[in-house]
């Protein structure tokens, strides 16, 4: 029952956000209202599959602009990618050595709390490596502050006309219903890997590939389950804040904002040069480049009429780099231990 009210107050709040002008408000609004809740009333919002929802949902939703993905286009992405392996490590090196030197924290903590990774990964290596909360707060610093950043740079809305979506024949229904159980399948097998955002993954390559093969013709996911998503990510993040005490969230805060802001300056360096030597928007670059917040970016970049496909091939990449390989090391721990 509280989940249900804290789900309507957050949605009245986005939606009051949203009518009064403020980019992406409902999914701002949302968060804001999340956090202010679970803090006064001490209470976690029970979202069980909301997080799998948001990244099935956008994953979809990118998937259906695979249609256009040819040769060129990969051959346009290639290149960008090594300035992305690049980023990575300057992110890495330059975050975590101010943390280190600077701030006097442990090798182990710099590190892990610089890992530019999505927060289920984060978690599962907190909990390996028994690192301190302090790690914790700066990731969270990273997610809100991505989110907020990326919400109030992108104009929301797209100048492109709405495309109406194909009608829901049986025919169709069938092949949604197949896609649906196909992505949730193989997310669960890479959900026990350890892979992040698996869901998410599972969705954007299984959906373009059902495109390629015509399947998914003049379909378009519905704008209310993007919002929906957009609500459910809000509250998710919002109640993050119940897992913080006050005193380590200012003690640490300054520490983390400092972190992030460090990681966006060299992922905006390094779009900005991408963008001389490959002519391409930096802007764009910018978004491909920052380090996390998957679903935040997808969101907004969806809504914001971006190239969602070139942003999140980059970021599936990061993933890929970053959550296969410290997921298998965690697993193989974990079967030492039980061994």
């Amino acid at each position: 029952m509280k989940t249900i009210l804290c789900l309507m107050i957050c949605a009245l709040v986005g939606a009051a956000v949203q009518f009064a002008g403020v980019p992406h408000g409902l999914l701002l609004g949302t968060i804001v209202a999340s956090a202010t809740l679970v803090s006064r009333l001490r209470f976690t919002p029970n979202l069980r599959f909301g997080l799998e929802y948001v990244q099935l949902v956008m994953g979809i939703a990118t998937g259906l602009m695979f249609e256009a993905w040819d040769s060129a286009t990969v051959a346009s992405i290639l290149p960008s990618l090594g300035f992305l392996l690049l980023c990575l490590s300057a992110q890495i090196s330059v975050a975590g050595l101010w943390l280190f030197k600077g701030c006097g924290w442990s090798l182990k903590d710099s590190l892990l709390a610089v890992y530019p990774g999505a927060l289920a990964a984060v978690f599962d290596l907190l909990e390996s490596e028994r690192a301190s909360s302090k790690v914790i707060v700066v990731h969270l610093m990273r997610l809100v502050s991505i989110t907020l950043l990326v919400s109030l740079c992108i104009r929301a809305g797209s100048d492109a006309p709405a495309v109406a979506s194909a009608s829901l024949t049986p025919s169709l229904l069938l092949t949604l219903a197949s896609l649906l159980a196909l992505c949730i399948l193989l997310g669960r097998l890479l959900l026990k890997l350890g892979v992040p955002a698996p869901f998410m993954l599972t969705a954007i390559i299984a959906t373009a590939a059902y495109v390629k093969l015509g399947l998914l013709q003049a379909f378009h996911m519905p704008g209310w389950s993007v919002d929906f998503a957009a609500l459910i990510l809000g509250v998710l993040i919002g109640a993050r804040f119940r897992e913080i005490r006050l005193k380590e969230l200012i003690r640490h805060g300054s520490a983390g904002l400092m972190s992030v802001g460090l990681m966006l300056l060299v992922a905006a360096a390094f779009a900005g040069v991408a963008a001389k030597v490959l002519g391409s928007d930096p802007f764009t670059l910018w978004l491909a480049y920052m380090p996390g917040a998957i679903e935040t970016i997808a969101i907004v970049a969806f809504s914001g009429g971006l190239n969602v496909v070139f942003v999140l091939s980059h970021h599936l990449v990061r993933m890929l780099l970053l959550h296969f390989a410290p997921a298998l090391i965690v697993q193989a721990r974990r079967w030492r231990e039980n061994v």
